[in-house]
């Protein structure tokens, strides 16, 4: 559970740090270039990769976690059964 917590803690600032970053440059090209560069809204992909990065990667780690966790349980009913440790 620690290897996919800290996986997934890995995929969302790597999601969340590259759609900062991306937000930033076409925020300074938008200012640079106003008329020809238009400034990015709420439908730039930048931002659904954050999105992405701060609820959908928290959800996948809990859904994660609930799956392991139900795995676990699972293997260890079984071993009980067999009787095993």
């Amino acid at each position: 559970m620690v290897l996919w917590t800290l996986f997934m803690l890995g995929v969302a600032i790597v999601l969340a740090a590259e759609a900062v970053s991306s937000l930033i440059n076409a925020q300074q090209a938008c200012f640079f270039n106003f008329p020809a560069r238009p400034c990015p809204g709420g439908d730039d992909p930048a931002v659904v990769r954050l999105t992405l990065a701060f609820l959908g990667v928290p959800l996948g780690w809990l859904i994660g976690l609930g799956v392991l966790g139900l795995v676990w349980s699972v293997m260890r009913r079984e071993s009980s059964r067999r009787g095993g440790d």
